[in-house]
């Protein structure tokens, strides 16, 4: 058996590579790109949104709100505030405002007004209020409540207590007031809105008044309860007040008088007695430091012996002045004498004794002011200690004092708390005792409630609007699932990330004006159907007959790139496969067949695909004999070749043998083999439309036979996954790949991708 080489192309990629992870960043391009494909989708969303929008307005009963509104006027006079303002704690502003909007959404207010105007028995309060799919709900649940009813039979109930269901009813019909009252405090004012909603406008602006009246009725009631109970209080508490007070100055006074802590002018003496100390101790330490510098600076003097340096005390003795201008002129004279006669004539003797004498009398002199300056020193140094010792002693005496005087602060702290407390009290107490007979509310009405000139919903544009914003979000969420579940192919990107192949090119979908048929006819035919001769043939020499076309042109780029695969190198014979049936696998064999002949090329076409001979039965219907008698037979393969209509390209059909039941067989035998081989001589350019790699294996057989294969994808339309597990099965590392042909590309869909 001959054997065929069996190569990968040099130009594919790797096969099948690990997918890579998610973008660490937000592509707006992809994404606005995603939006674009599922425009449809979020349309129709919106529009099934605002059609939605439009019925729950069309079926809404229309409310009406009337609005009142009152203001706390913090300015009036309280019959009482917060016990807790006697302590000085106070009420923050916006908690009284907000605490004011809760009372109102009580139980209490709301109860009162169906009491007053006896809303239990008010047809119009009673009445339902919804839309179509609030009546719809409601007619189901009475529905089967009466289906319940009718199946398992009346039923003997106990009679119901009169009180109880007129009870129960009462509250009913309070919590439907509070679920329509709506209470609201403006910005951060102390104005609170009450508004009331229902389906009669008088009603509502009565309910509103009502509500209002209801709350300041019970905040007067608040008031008159609450000043009478802080009175009983406040009297107690006064009176054990009062006592405290006397009972707590009485203690500091006694503490005072017990541990001699005796105040002058706010201080105590022994605080006075060491401030005074610590002054004179300061006098002292300074004398000390300038009398010490001072016999320093003399005793240094005295050792070095220099007259000429210059002591404080010294400048101002006249002795030592005089002493100094006789040293100076015996100085001057000698050094005149010394100039004229020499150092050793009689007067410079004479001179230089006169200064040795002047010099230990101004010594002598300076002995005695440093006596003085001892004198001084130690007289300073006796004093400080003296004051440091009396200053020492004071300080022992004033920790005890301090200790003492701690706890008489804190006793005199309690007293003059007692004290505050008790007149805060009494201040407290003189204003409730004259307030209880006139309490006043801290609320006043600011705007009545006046009926309202149109419904306050259903509010027709905003609903619409929200409509059609929910249902374009919920037509994105689709559009989002459909973009996750989609994994078709649709780019070249696509194969090389999830394929490891490359794309050789796309072929665009031919226009259905052009057909003259629905273009599906053709895109995809049905297998078990006779084959439409009347267009078919020209779709599969569609290339050679619309030169012009985009299709013509694809399929010219495709032919140049697999007849030269890499380095000049002319490509002989061609297996054009796919995974799966009806991918156009057919058509574009024919019309690579029919453009490389109108090329003025050799080109036999042989029909591999035995279970579904489709090429066939398009070009040559009238064959007799083909592939299977060449294969089966033994008949010389020339004999069975036909001319394509319309073209110069040879054709190698497959006539369906009944008497063959395994025909699929003959393919994998040696006969097929050295045929191939000899076409390969005998024909510039031989190329094999086989069968679906899902269903059949004759085409993993032919591509392994041949030296280039081709895969042809339904673009949009096969999945990747399912390409993927097919080509894994039939280990695709071993098939001489050229590349990928994406067919039925949609040129306008694919600027989205």
């Amino acid at each position: 058996m001959l054997q065929l080489s069996k190569r990968m192309s040099h130009g594919a990629a790797e096969p099948f590579p690990k997918e890579a992870g998610g973008d660490d960043y937000i592509n707006l391009k992809s994404i606005f790109a995603a939006v674009r494909r599922q425009s449809r989708v979020i349309i129709g969303g919106t529009v099934v949104g605002i059609v939605l929008g439009i019925i729950y307005v069309a079926t809404s009963v229309p409310l009406y709100t009337a609005t009142t509104s009152i203001v706390i006027d913090r300015r009036q006079v309280r019959a009482v505030q917060d016990v807790s303002a006697v302590t000085d704690l106070g009420i923050d502003a916006p908690i009284v405002a907000d605490s004011q909007v809760e009372v109102m959404k009580s139980e209490t207010i709301a109860l009162a007004v169906v009491n007053k105007m006896d809303l239990v028995n008010n047809a119009t309060f009673q009445a339902p209020q919804g839309w179509l799919l609030t009546w719809a709900v409601q007619w189901v649940g009475d529905t089967a409540r009466s289906l319940v009813t009718w199946v398992t039979g009346p039923t003997d109930k106990p009679q119901a207590d009169p009180a109880a269901v007129e009870e129960a009813q009462r509250w009913g019909a309070v919590y439907r007031l509070l679920s329509r009252i709506t209470v609201a405090r403006v910005g951060k004012t102390y104005v609170i809105t009450i508004g009331y909603t229902g389906s009669d406008a008088k009603q509502a602006v009565q309910i509103a008044d009502a509500y209002v009246d209801a709350y300041l009725a019970e905040q007067l009631d608040t008031k008159y309860d609450a000043t009478r109970r802080a009175n009983s209080w406040l009297e107690a508490r006064l009176a054990e007040l009062r006592q405290q007070s006397v009972d707590s100055d009485m203690a500091v006074q006694k503490f005072r008088a017990a541990n001699n802590l005796i105040a002058v002018g706010g201080q105590l003496v022994s605080e006075l007695q060491l401030s005074e100390l610590n002054a004179q101790l300061s006098v002292a330490q300074g004398d000390v430091a300038r009398t010490s510098a001072r016999l320093d600076r003399i005793r240094t003097v005295l050792s070095s012996g220099q007259t000429d340096m210059q002591v404080g005390e010294a400048i101002s003795n006249p002795t030592i002045s005089d002493l100094q201008v006789r040293l100076m002129d015996a100085s001057r004279r000698e050094a005149e004498i010394v100039s004229r006669f020499g150092p050793e004539h009689e007067r410079a003797t004479q001179y230089k004794l006169e200064k040795s004498d002047i010099q230990r009398q101004i010594l002598a002199e300076l002995s005695r002011i440093a006596e003085s300056y001892e004198s001084d020193y130690q007289i300073a140094k006796s004093r400080l200690e003296t004051l440091d010792k009396n200053v020492r002693t004071l300080i022992d005496n004033a920790a005890d004092a301090n200790n003492r005087l701690v706890q008489l602060r804190e006793l005199e702290r309690s007293a003059d708390t007692y004290r505050s407390l008790y007149q805060s009290f009494m201040e407290r107490y003189q204003q409730t005792v004259q307030q209880q007979s006139f309490p006043i509310g801290d609320a006043r009405i600011v705007t009545p409630a006046v009926p309202p000139m149109s419904p306050s919903h259903p509010k027709t544009a905003p609903i619409i609007i929200l409509s059609a914003f929910l249902g374009a979000i919920a037509g994105g969420a689709c559009g989002a699932i459909r973009e996750r579940r989609d994994d078709t192919i649709r780019t070249a990107g696509q194969v090389r990330e999830k394929l490891g192949m490359n794309c050789i090119g796309m072929l665009p979908k031919i226009a259905p004006a052009r057909l003259g048929t629905p273009w599906r006819s053709w895109m995809t035919p049905n297998p078990s159907a006779e084959p439409r001769v009347d267009r078919l043939p020209d779709l599969l020499r569609y290339s050679v007959d619309v030169p012009q076309s985009e299709f013509a042109e694809a399929m010219r780029s495709i032919a140049a790139t697999v007849t030269h695969r890499h380095s000049g190198n002319v490509a002989k014979d061609f297996a054009v496969l796919s995974v799966e049936p009806q991918t156009g696998r057919t058509l574009f064999a024919a019309n690579l067949a029919a453009l490389l002949a109108n090329a003025g090329k050799t080109c036999l076409l042989i029909d591999g695909d035995i279970a579904n001979s489709t090429l066939s039965k398009t070009l040559v219907p009238d064959a007799e004999t083909g592939l299977l008698e060449v294969l089966a037979e033994g008949s010389p393969w020339r004999s069975a070749l036909h001319v394509v209509p319309g073209s110069t390209c040879l054709i190698l059909p497959t006539v369906s043998r009944p008497d063959l039941i395994h025909s699929n067989q003959l393919i994998a035998r040696d006969r097929f083999e050295e045929t191939l081989c000899e076409a390969r001589d005998a024909f510039d350019y031989v190329i094999i439309d086989t069968p679906p790699l899902g269903l059949s294996s004759d085409a993993k057989v032919v591509a392994s036979m041949v030296e280039n294969a081709l895969l042809v994808m339904d673009w949009g339309r096969s999945r990747s996954e399912t390409v993927r597990e097919t080509l894994l099965g039939i280990d695709m590392g071993e098939l001489p790949w050229i590349g990928v042909v994406l067919n039925r590309v949609d040129l306008k869909s694919l600027r989205w991708y």
